[in-house]
């Protein structure tokens, strides 16, 4: 029986990231004779480039699902609790990151922000609540953490699907934010056997982002640091009995 090399498994695993960037390379260069990019034009440019590419990565994740058992059936409220655990999750995390002041460190952070935060809020909420976290949950949590398992198994492809879901952000503070992000969104993808609940935890994830860059809901958690801390601590307790729960579920 053939056994594929290292190398052909490492290809396989990394392949479909660059397709990816090849086809979003291409649609923006054909955009920019349609729709040339302006600081207003940069989240729907995204957008709409993301949308080319769904068909590519659903067509390697349909043909990977072939392979594989088929998938667990969709539970609503496993989905829900993903959505809420994830949710506050995101929030706990950037709060830390913003404790420690990471984006010092990172200057080409203030460019992603004036890409992704335009004051558009409908744009917003279409672009990167629902429909990049779709495109990329399918690819990372659907193709590259389902390669990585068949290879290494799950703990590692737990690992690697993460590391790799924070290195294409190209800039520490998302590096560190969506690799830590990333190992929680492959849990809940290995947890539930399907992609439902990791792209619902994701889109709660960056709608809270949003809702938070855009409107003054979560002012509340600025207010002093101490607030901050026990908000902070209180959110990521919530998510801890999300995920307990969701583990309690697994194992009856």
């Amino acid at each position: 029986m053939f056994q594929q090399s290292k190398s052909v498994k490492i290809w396989n695993l990394i392949y479909p990231v660059f397709i990816y960037f090849a086809v979003t390379t291409i649609a923006l260069f054909v955009l920019d004779f349609i729709l040339p990019e302006t600081l207003d034009s940069k989240l729907f440019r995204q957008m709409l480039t993301s949308l080319v590419a769904l068909p590519f990565l659903y067509s390697f994740y349909h043909q990977d699902k072939k392979l594989r058992e088929k998938p667990q059936k969709v539970q609503m409220t496993d989905t829900a609790v993903m959505f809420f655990a994830g949710g506050c999750f995101a929030m706990a995390w950037n709060n830390l990151l913003g404790m420690v002041h990471i984006a010092d460190y990172s200057s080409s952070y203030s460019q992603v922000e004036e890409t992704f935060y335009t004051g558009k809020l409908a744009l917003e909420i279409a672009a990167l609540c629902v429909i990049i976290p779709i495109v990329e949950e399918l690819l990372y949590r659907g193709i590259v953490y389902g390669r990585a398992k068949d290879w290494l198994g799950v703990r590692y492809a737990v690992i690697v699907s993460a590391v790799i879901f924070g290195l294409i952000h190209m800039n520490l503070v998302q590096f560190i934010y969506a690799s830590v992000f990333g190992l929680l969104l492959a849990y809940f993808t290995e947890v539930s056997g399907n992609l439902f609940g990791a792209a619902a935890a994701h889109m709660a994830a960056n709608l809270t982002s949003v809702l938070r860059a855009e409107t003054k809901i979560f002012a509340f958690m600025d207010a002093g640091f101490i607030n901050q801390i026990v908000i902070t601590a209180a959110l990521a307790a919530a998510a801890g009995a999300g995920i307990f729960w969701l583990q309690r579920q697994k194992n009856k």
